[in-house]
């Protein structure tokens, strides 16, 4: 009970500092204000505010100056108690031609991702933090020579102040989500990189002010920032150890369906569907073991199955990124191929059928479509970058040359699953400060991890029915499965290629 609670007070904490895009920050119990008479009329037109500031980058190869810009269209006054609602916010973090050098030594070509912005709104003595944090930055080219801008855009909260006085709107630390990628579209390594910029030292860090017209009364309440919804929690930390564990990438919207608005009270952020594009040709190889629950015992997918991938058919960058860390999505799929067909090798197995029967037969796994991969890109709070995938296949599975007791037993040409075997694989890796990756990428490889479950058989038997024989001894559901995928031979693994390594399956 104790950890649970404690639990639910990081997720709430997590979550006050990082601010839903459905957040309203009440600023309240402000200074009581002077003038206390009807308020007659209120001028709520809105103009464009804009401030500069220095700041200092922490970037690879150490800190560098960067010059920022914020702007905003913001109400010249407002009555006490109505919300304030900043429209067409941007900011843009100049980064000099020194760290654009040292992104493009990394050999990154094109970036984009998110830009965070946490400032205070304060008025008088009483002040709340001003998470600015949904700022989708599109994709732009590295320039070959000279500074870069990230530009963020999106929607923010709305503030609303309960008594009059002015409302100052301040900057403050700005931190930039970057997803990198080299000309030929594929990742670099680390994929991502978080950069954390500071203001310098003895600037006036406002953006602009609002004037609050006192009503006769208000509700005065100190500051909050509302709960979040039920289920937030905080984002796991780089490659999934401890914590809780982020949800799996967003699919795509079936056709036709709007990709709509997120849950959650007010909540103005809206997840753009995957845009396609040309996918990226790799192959490598992958092996593994696929236990089956009622025999006790499992298939030894020992000699290592060709796979090719279609890296990048579609990515997804999100308008505004999400509670628990996701900022993008990429799309990919694969096939397996084995003379000529979409199979790994077959797989002998040797079982104690019914516990004391010894059966041997062969295995046939065998794609009905390719395999959809989507790996979720993951900003952890301590600023690493860590990558959760998602494979789901549909898989056939056929038996043969079946031996019980060493004596043949004819199943017959077409002794399989009446429907596909439902498999779902998940892989989980980080990058290290250095760039190197562990646990599995799509890229490098790695271990996926998951379950399968077995449908009843159909087809099985000449002379007689043997359909309900496998069905009882093999089907059903919890079978874990643990695959280890090798690296790949892809346009930015040219090291590996054409012959990558096959792996050695992890028990």
């Amino acid at each position: 009970m104790g950890s649970s609670a404690s639990g639910g007070n990081r997720a709430r904490r997590t979550w006050a500092r990082t601010a839903s895009i459905g957040a309203v920050v009440l600023v309240a119990g402000l200074v009581p204000g002077a003038g206390t008479g009807t308020v007659i009329a209120v001028d709520e037109g809105v103009r464009p505010v804009r401030a500069d500031f220095g700041y200092r980058c922490a970037l690879p190869g150490g800190p560098h100056p960067a010059r920022v810009r914020v702007e905003a269209a913001l109400p010249r006054q407002v009555a006490a108690g109505r919300p304030v609602r900043p429209a067409d916010v941007r900011v843009a973090v100049e980064l000099p031609a020194e760290a654009v050098a040292r992104l493009a030594a990394t050999g990154a070509a094109m970036a984009h991702g998110a830009v965070r912005l946490a400032g205070r709104v304060t008025q008088g003595d009483d002040s709340a933090d001003l998470p600015w944090t949904q700022l989708t930055a599109p994709d732009r080219a590295l320039p070959a020579t000279g500074p870069h801008t990230v530009e963020g855009a999106g929607a923010v909260p709305a503030v609303t102040a309960s008594s009059g006085g002015d409302l100052t709107f301040s900057a403050g630390p700005v931190t930039l989500d970057l997803l990198l990628r080299r000309a030929d579209n594929t990742p670099t390594a680390p994929p991502g990189l978080s950069v954390t910029c500071e203001p310098e030292a003895g600037q006036d860090l406002a953006i602009g002010r609002v004037a609050v017209l006192a009503v006769p009364g208000a509700d005065e309440r100190p500051p909050a920032v509302d709960e979040p919804p039920p289920g937030v929690d905080e984002p796991a930390p780089p490659g999934g150890q401890g914590g809780a564990t982020p949800p799996g990438p967003a699919r795509p919207p079936a056709a036709g369906e709007d990709p709509g608005r997120r849950g959650g009270p007010a909540d103005e952020c809206v997840e753009l569907p995957p845009t396609t594009q040309d996918p990226v040709p790799s192959h490598g190889w992958i092996a593994g073991f696929a236990n089956v629950l009622k025999l006790g015992s499992a298939m030894y997918i020992k000699d290592p199955g060709l796979m090719k991938v279609g890296m990048a058919k579609a990515t997804q960058t999100y308008q505004c990124p999400r509670d628990d860390g996701l900022v993008f999505t990429m799309y990919s799929d694969a096939t397996f191929s084995y003379g000529g067909k979409p199979q790994l090798p077959p797989v002998p197995s040797t079982f104690l059928t019914f516990g004391f029967m010894p059966t041997t037969a062969t295995a046939e796994l065998t794609l009905d479509a390719p395999m959809e991969i989507a790996t979720g890109s993951y900003f952890s709070p301590d600023g690493q970058f860590s990558e959760v995938t998602k494979a789901t296949a549909k898989l056939w599975v056929r038996l043969r040359d079946v031996k019980v007791n060493g004596t043949p037993l004819d199943v017959g040409p077409a002794c399989r699953t009446a429907r596909p075997m439902d498999l779902s694989l998940t892989g989980r890796g980080w990058y290290d400060a250095e760039g190197r990756p562990h646990g599995y990428t799509v890229v490098t490889g790695g271990p996926l991890t998951g379950t399968a479950g077995i449908p009843e058989f159909s087809g099985c038997g000449v002379t007689e029915d043997l359909d309900r024989l496998f069905t009882a001894a093999l089907s059903g559901g919890g079978n874990h499965v643990k695959m280890t995928q090798g690296v790949l031979c892809s346009p930015g693994q040219p090291e590996f290629c054409p012959d990558p390594p096959k792996p050695k399956p992890e028990r």
